[in-house]
């Protein structure tokens, strides 16, 4: 395997986790992997649910350096982001990798543009091509087929869609290296502050049941309470229910236009499973389901399917969760 130098970052220590064995398992044997973190005004902007020590930890055996960016402003930005890339990358860098975030993706695409380099977002895998370069793969199509992307210039930047890291660090934290961020600020103007609430986090729960077509009216999804919360779950919808009937918010819709889940159970209820929905639940450990069409998608996708009336079923569910418990 041949040997070369990778950039890896991210907004959360898991993803910068899952970005540095991906790294290493390309890089080699003899290759570097260095990890990208930044600091400011606030204290630890990416990955910014951990402190610097407890990342250099996770690091272990992931990563051969923690490369601290001092400097980068009281938020975490776009563009102080990519002048941590293009430097850390330097001269021989072959390839960045990113965990897909909001100032991620600005980052990724400015990294791109002042390197010259080959870029492809929202990647599910990355392989070295035979001839040089890499091939990154990723879903075309809303979820129906894989793409394939040959990224042939050097350093090669790929932006990663959402994911589980499987592994566990192992060894001694990787040494910090402290680094100041030279990137000029720009102005920004401060027109107002608007609180926001946000009360759901699909993308971050364990277990995600979500509702379907296969409920009659608004109130039968009532029955669902129960469930949710025996399983301690987030509530989760298709489009129709979000869009079309309006009986839940949209920041509750699973799918192409809203949230993508990483749940270690997804249990789709009613939902007929279009590829549209399917895009959103790819990054389930387990995907179970209840239906009454034996033929719908959602049972072809499933690990667990039950072929039945879900007014039956669910409260036959809540039933034995509560018996267990």
């Amino acid at each position: 395997m041949m040997a070369g130098r990778f950039v890896v970052s991210s907004a959360s220590v898991t993803d910068l986790q899952r970005m540095a064995e991906l790294a290493r398992r390309l890089a080699g044997a003899d290759g570097r992997v260095d990890a990208v973190a930044l600091a400011g005004d606030a204290g630890v902007l990416a990955p910014e649910d951990g402190t610097l020590a407890d990342t250099a930890g996770g690091l272990a055996g992931l990563a051969d350096t923690l490369l601290v960016y001092e400097g980068a402003g009281e938020y975490l930005r776009g563009d102080m982001w990519a002048a941590a890339l293009v430097d850390a990358v330097g001269r021989d860098g072959e390839c960045v990798l990113v965990a897909d975030a909001p100032a991620a993706r600005e980052a990724v695409a400015r990294t791109a543009v002042s390197c010259r380099a080959s870029v492809a977002s929202m990647c599910e895998d990355l392989q070295r091509a035979e001839g040089g370069g890499f091939v990154a793969r990723r879903s075309i199509y809303g979820g129906v087929a894989d793409g394939l992307i040959a990224l042939v210039s050097t350093p090669a930047v790929c932006l990663f869609a959402a994911g589980k890291f499987e592994g566990a660090p192992s060894g001694e934290s990787v040494p910090v290296e402290q680094r100041t961020l030279g990137a000029p600020a720009y102005e920004v103007t401060h027109v107002g502050d608007e609180p926001v609430v946000r009360t759901v986090d699909l993308a971050g729960a364990s277990v995600v049941v979500s509702v379907g077509r296969g409920f009659v009216k608004r109130e039968d999804l009532d029955l669902v309470d129960p469930l949710v919360s025996a399983l301690g779950a987030e509530l989760g919808c298709s489009r129709p229910i979000a869009e079309d009937f309006k009986w839940l918010p949209k920041e509750r819709l699973v799918g192409l236009t809203g949230e993508s889940v990483t749940a270690e159970l997804y249990l789709a209820l009613g939902i007929s499973g279009q590829v549209q929905h399917l895009t959103g639940v790819k990054g389930a450990r387990v995907v179970a389901a209840v239906n009454n069409d034996a033929k719908a998608p959602i049972t072809r996708n499933a690990d667990y399917v039950v072929v039945g009336d879900l007014y039956k079923v669910v409260p036959e569910l809540v039933n034995a969760l509560r018996s267990r418990s």
